[in-house]
């Protein structure tokens, strides 16, 4: 009797979904790089990535050299052997940046990595600009990651497998 009732309870453990995790995490300053994220359709919509290699930052992210421009393009080689990036952009209103993006969490769910942000527009203006949220973390990374802005999701990414 008690096999039963152990077994029954198991049964009923396996249904509920595991809990989340905290992963840790390191917000890039947009500030810091001199690059923009390359254009995206539908503007209205938030354009979502996840960036493993150099390469990933070159086709999501492109120079922008100006004259004594000092700051570097994207990360050092040497940042990719062991971080990612999940990158989030959105189309605004060209004014202050400083609150727009606030993360929240970002969190490791049963195969999936989950970003929970806050997202606080620029009010609108008469010319716009592109800005981007950019977590590094550590790799390697599970097969799909969400982003989930004011609790939710608008972006599932699943990206091709490299290193």
């Amino acid at each position: 009797m008690k096999s039963l009732a152990l077994i029954a309870v198991m049964l009923c453990l396996a249904g509920i979904p595991a809990a989340a995790r905290d992963v840790r995490f390191q917000q890039l300053d947009p500030h810091r790089y001199q690059s923009f994220v390359a254009n995206w359709t539908p503007e209205d919509r938030p354009f979502c990535a996840v960036l493993r290699s150099a390469a990933d930052w070159n086709r999501v992210l492109k120079p922008a050299p100006t004259m004594g421009g000092t700051r570097p393009f994207a990360p050092p080689a040497a940042f990719w052997r062991k971080h990612a990036i999940l990158l989030l952009a959105r189309i605004l209103g060209a004014g202050d940046t400083a609150t727009v993006f606030q993360v929240e969490r970002v969190a490791r769910d049963p195969g999936a990595l989950r970003l929970d942000y806050r997202f606080a527009p620029t009010p609108p203006a008469s010319s716009t600009m592109k800005w981007y949220l950019a977590v590094a973390v550590a790799k390697p990374l599970p097969p799909v990651a969400r982003f989930r802005e004011d609790g939710k999701i608008v972006c599932t990414v699943t990206p091709p497998r490299h290193p």
